[in-house]
């Protein structure tokens, strides 16, 4: 690949954009512009080169027919481009060889780089899908169905590694909540989410931070299915059986507290601020002794009581009764729940609440969009991902999109077909030295034009002895 010719190019492109309306405002932008000019320029000219290359090798004129040569218009991560293509027949088999294809792993009518949508992809772990249409690509600016797409086709997954926990913890927290999100036609779907931690990293500090979290989510199983893989991370990182206790806590829906087949001996604990805001205030509105009261019946198992002091609400508000018995019959169903929450050993608070909303929530159930199934699995696979800290790569991209392992035979193969050597002879008329002529910015006041011209001109410097 000759780079003479493309520097002088750019050089052109330089001397013409810095030649016009040039000020200290838009100095930079200038800049930037002719940058990702060359980086186009730059990318354009060695696929051009690989093409020209392999259509006068001895290596295809054995095997292959030259069938057509045709302009592509492809979108990288860094802008469109546009590139040679040439497309052959082999010799023998009569089947078609596109070599711009099997370098960049194309399909037939691929625009967007693999690489392209890698970027698109690892944005949206961050960023919803219209923030990563708009974002993750350089220069270009695509539609968000695009992204759904991209997303819907990666059947595969990554295999994290567990590694085995140093120092075993007495106690563990699993805390466990559920995602509601829309479908593209129609109906809500439940996807159960859980963390796992060791409580608090410092418990005297204000603002908390739990250790060693860990997160789950999914669309495709349900809260059985999540328990085992629940179980499986817990028991390759940790020795079981040397736990003094394990905590399960969440709102105490039915798929919570299926977890008996997995630990059977872990303790239930109903999520204490949705008992006293969610349920007790409902019923006792802004009555704290009344609260408080109905609070004291409950964890020493005075029921009848309890509901004597239901039943004086209801009267007060005959038209909530129905609202009321169900609350009532739900802190009844969860009395083992909310008595743990004493439990000398239980000292952090579930805070699923919070973690369901920073890590799911405000990209699944907040989505004005309504998602796919195979969609919203993934999204949920990228955006747990995230949250555990793994960093996509683009060699995790490669085994979600094709499958696992896939990554090392691509590469294998387009080193084979990319193992040409470049052409960096200088001609005779050319110099190492590329000198780009353009003017000085013109600055608003005449004391900033003359400090940069001081600073750009020629200085002697004086030393005084």
């Amino acid at each position: 690949m000759k780079i003479i010719p493309l520097i002088n190019e750019i050089t052109n492109i330089f001397n013409e954009t810095f030649n016009k309306n040039l000020t200290s405002l838009n100095l930079e932008s200038k800049i930037r512009n002719v940058g990702d000019a060359f980086t186009l320029k730059l990318y354009e000219s060695f696929l051009n080169y690989i093409d020209e290359k392999f259509k006068n090798s001895k290596e295809r004129k054995k095997r292959y027919y030259i069938k057509e040569t045709r302009k592509r218009t492809l979108i990288t991560s860094i802008g469109c481009i546009v590139v040679n293509s040439t497309s052959y027949v082999d010799k023998n088999s009569k089947e078609r060889f596109v070599l711009l294809r099997e370098i960049l792993h194309l399909k037939p009518y691929q625009r967007l780089t693999n690489e392209a949508e890698y970027q698109l992809i690892k944005y949206a772990m961050d960023e919803n899908m219209s923030q990563s249409a708009r974002h993750a690509l350089r220069n270009t600016v695509i539609s968000r169905s695009t992204v759904s797409k991209k997303l819907a086709k990666l059947d595969d997954g990554i295999n994290e590694v567990i590694t085995r926990c140093e120092t075993q913890p007495d106690i563990l927290y699993i805390e466990m909540d559920e995602i509601h999100a829309n479908l593209q036609h129609g109906g809500n779907k439940i996807c159960p989410c859980a963390i796992v931690h060791e409580g608090y990293e410092e418990a005297f500090v204000k603002r908390k931070k739990l250790k060693n979290i860990h997160y789950f989510a999914s669309s495709k199983l349900n809260y059985e299915q999540l328990w085992e893989v629940i179980f499986d991370y817990v028991n390759k990182r940790y020795d079981i059986d040397k736990f003094k206790v394990i905590f399960v806590s969440g709102d105490g829906a039915p798929g919570i507290k299926n977890y008996t087949n997995c630990f059977p001996n872990a303790k239930s604990v109903l999520d204490p601020f949705r008992y006293i805001k969610k349920h007790l205030k409902y019923i006792f509105k802004e009555d704290i002794d009344l609260r408080n009261i109905a609070d004291e019946y409950v964890r020493n198992d005075r029921i009848n009581d309890f509901k004597e002091l239901v039943g004086y609400q209801i009267k007060l508000y005959p038209d909530q009764e129905k609202y009321m018995k169900e609350h009532m019959n739900y802190i009844i169903n969860n009395l083992e729940g909310i008595k743990n929450q004493n439990d000398p050993l239980y000292k952090c608070h579930c805070s699923m609440e919070g973690h369901v909303n920073q890590g799911f929530a405000r990209y699944i159930t907040s989505s004005p969009y309504g998602f796919s199934e195979r969609g919203l699995e993934n999204k949920l696979k990228l955006l747990v991902y995230h949250a555990n800290k793994h960093d996509l790569t683009i060699e995790d991209y490669y085994n979600l999109k094709y499958g696992n392992n896939s990554y090392e035979d691509i590469n294998i193969k387009m080193n084979q077909l990319t193992h040409i050597k470049y052409d960096q002879n200088l001609s005779s008329n050319h110099s190492l030295e590329y000198k780009i002529n353009t003017k000085l910015p013109i600055l608003d006041s005449a004391s900033d034009n003359n400090r940069l011209k001081e600073l750009t001109s020629m200085r002697q410097e004086i030393y005084v002895i």
